[in-house]
């Protein structure tokens, strides 16, 4: 107990446990959407310089629907209104695997996936035109040049702006508490809530957000030097 503070209670039963098990839902729901959203995104990002109008079409409606809709506009979207256009016992065999941390998963890796297309865009000229024709003219179709030639160098050219993303995503996980998922920041509200203690609640809040967002950017910095094209600017160097 110090000045009217009682740091103590953030570790005692039962809201020690609480609080570890809301980081470890906040590392998971940030981890599973950061996947799916670099996948998506490099499909999308790819798709956008695709032979096909039609697929560059819709590559680029992805892109504009998803990053121009705010992803709390988007979260409620997809908690709300899809489970509605399905039939009751799909709907309630949705809440029974966890709808609230799968709408929030897949709120952000649909946001997420349109911002990392951009990045995709970017790369793409980085890496030049005349590396694909290369790739082309060695007989390999546009799909095979896109797998094996582009795409490699392409992720070693965006893995700054991808950690950049990593860390954008696990920030923007404390949204999920909006549709009830008892992550970070919901239960760390419910500990002040519960406690009045507020200021040790919402310490400590701050505290998770940033100490795991250093972790992110320190281990993703290691993967930006393993994976540097000589010539090229690091993120720190820019």
């Amino acid at each position: 107990m110090f000045g009217g503070l009682d740091w103590s209670i953030l570790f005692r039963p039962p809201f020690g446990e609480q609080l570890a098990d809301a980081v470890l839902l906040t590392v998971q729901i940030a981890a599973y959407a950061w996947v799916a959203a670099m996948l998506l995104g490099l499909l999308v990002g790819l798709a956008r310089d695709a032979p096909s109008a039609m697929v560059r079409g819709a590559a680029t409606a992805h892109v504009e629907i998803f990053r121009n809709i705010p992803v709390l506009v988007q979260l409620f979207f997809i908690y709300y209104v899809l489970p509605r256009l399905l039939p009751l016992d799909l709907r309630r065999a949705l809440f029974d695997l966890g709808w609230e941390e799968i709408a929030a998963v897949v709120t952000l890796a649909l946001y997420s996936s349109a911002k990392i297309a951009e990045h995709v865009r970017a790369g793409l000229n980085a890496v030049g035109n005349h590396i694909k024709q290369s790739a082309l003219a060695t007989g390999l179709t546009w799909f095979q040049a896109q797998r094996f030639v582009i795409a490699p160098l392409l992720l070693r050219v965006i893995a700054p702006s991808l950690t950049s993303e990593f860390v954008t995503i696990f920030k923007g996980s404390s949204l999920a508490m909006m549709v009830g998922v008892a992550e970070t920041a919901y239960v760390t509200q419910q500990l002040g809530t519960e406690t009045f203690h507020w200021v040790e609640a919402n310490t400590m809040g701050t505290l998770v957000y940033l100490l795991c967002a250093w972790i992110i950017a320190s281990l993703m910095s290691l993967v930006e030097r393993w994976t540097r094209v000589s010539g090229l600017l690091r993120r720190e160097e820019s």
